[in-house]
């Protein structure tokens, strides 16, 4: 997970590594609107099934495969975790008690700590669209070489200041962890022994003895960084040629794309209209079944 290469972005000869940058960016984009415009536990599942399958065709290695899979599982736990115990809609369902309103002090201050289902059921929803759009991210990252990114950006006329800011924020992610896997061994030469125990105190001290050095080492990557840009003349008002080829069949493929997203988020609108009983069409029923149940 420390090491830097796993991070960056690796030659292949695959589909999504031959595909343009821009056309995985609008899948991306694509991809993330279907996400916010369903809420069908089914359909967000198939659609995070497809980004593993993307995945495989990729060849992603094993050690990636650990990083994505450590990332949605924390994401999963974190969200559902969160929601059942903090969910303030109706109706809820109680399926555990942790605190009962009765127990000293805290029962009193928290009123009871409850896990609720639909706490359980609606963290998962968000988890899952979390894990969609984490998978497409690192997908993109693992297969697109941050200059063609960079070109593709320019070439849709981002500013370059802007542009450069966003490659170099990519290019920074396995700096730290780098950075971080320094650290660490250079604390575990020393004797560190992090968890030896399970204390506030001792807990609190790790933290700033582990985070402080890598922060030092950032900031100053950081500034030797900004000295280099500074010195090749950057931010200068200078021509720059936006000229990068994208294939017809690809810009084709991105426009059908977008057309099925806006017929998506069409019948979304439609199906919440009838929900609220705006606008019901007798004759759409078997659509809005189907909506029902996918949407």
């Amino acid at each position: 997970m420390y090491d830097r290469n796993v991070w960056e972005a690796t030659p292949g000869n695959t589909l999504l590594h031959q595909l343009d940058v821009r056309t995985k960016l609008i899948v991306l984009i694509s991809f993330a609107v279907v996400t916010l415009t369903i809420d069908s536990p089914r359909s967000l599942f198939l659609l995070f099934a497809i980004t593993l399958i993307f995945h495989a065709i990729s060849r992603s290695s094993l050690a990636r495969w650990r990083i994505l899979a450590v990332f949605v599982l924390l994401g999963i736990w974190g969200s559902m975790a969160s929601q059942a115990l903090f969910y303030n809609q109706e109706p809820r369902t109680v399926m555990a008690c942790l605190i009962s309103p009765g127990f000293p002090v805290l029962g009193k201050i928290t009123g009871g700590v409850f896990v609720y289902r639909e706490g359980l059921q609606y963290g998962a929803v968000q988890a899952l669209r979390s894990g969609i759009m984490l998978s497409l991210g690192l997908l993109l990252s693992w297969t697109s070489d941050p200059r063609q990114l960079l070109k593709s950006f320019l070439s849709w006329r981002m500013p370059y200041e802007l542009a450069f800011m966003v490659i170099t924020s990519l290019r920074f992610l396995p700096v730290i962890f780098q950075e971080t896997a320094i650290v660490l061994t250079a604390q575990r030469l020393r004797g560190f022994q992090p968890f030896k125990t399970a204390s506030p105190r001792h807990l609190i001290q790790m933290a700033f003895q582990t985070l402080f050095p890598i922060l030092a080492r950032t900031l100053r990557r950081a500034a030797t960084l900004a000295s280099s840009v500074e010195s090749r003349g950057f931010g200068r008002e200078t021509q720059r040629s936006y000229d990068n080829p994208w294939s017809t069949l690809e810009r084709s493929f991105c426009y059908i794309a977008a057309l099925l997203v806006a017929g998506l988020v069409s019948l979304k609108i439609l199906d919440v209209l009838q929900f609220n009983g705006l606008v019901y069409i007798p004759a759409w029923r078997s659509l809005y079944d189907m909506m029902k149940v996918w949407m």
